[in-house]
């Protein structure tokens, strides 16, 4: 009889529904070592349309992955920064990257 997994496939679908999306693994990647604006976002992720830009953000800072700090009231601007649960992730992104390396 096999034994359950702490993580079985329920934990990889909700994972995978967090970060399966398109551009959701190359927007935690720019947030790696610091906060971005907005428009920072925007120019590293290069072809990335506001509208989903904007959708990733809201969707990561929902699942508390991401925080969102005003750093200016007129007009409202915001930066973005990987909580403690989104910092977990640099080690998964990290072997993502060098499967990529190895295999694309």
């Amino acid at each position: 009889m096999k034994s359950e997994s702490p993580c079985n496939a329920s934990c990889l679908e909700h994972t995978l529904g967090v970060l399966g999306d398109k551009w959701t693994p190359l927007l935690l990647h720019a947030l790696n070592d610091d906060a971005r604006s907005f428009c920072e976002l925007e120019t590293l992720l290069d072809g990335i349309s506001p509208r989903t830009l904007s959708q990733r953000l809201e969707k990561l800072v929902l699942e508390g992955i991401l925080t969102k700090q005003m750093y200016c009231e007129h007009p409202p601007r915001y930066k973005y920064r990987l909580t403690q649960k989104g910092e977990a992730l640099r080690g998964a992104l990290h072997q993502m990257s060098e499967w990529g390396a190895q295999y694309a």
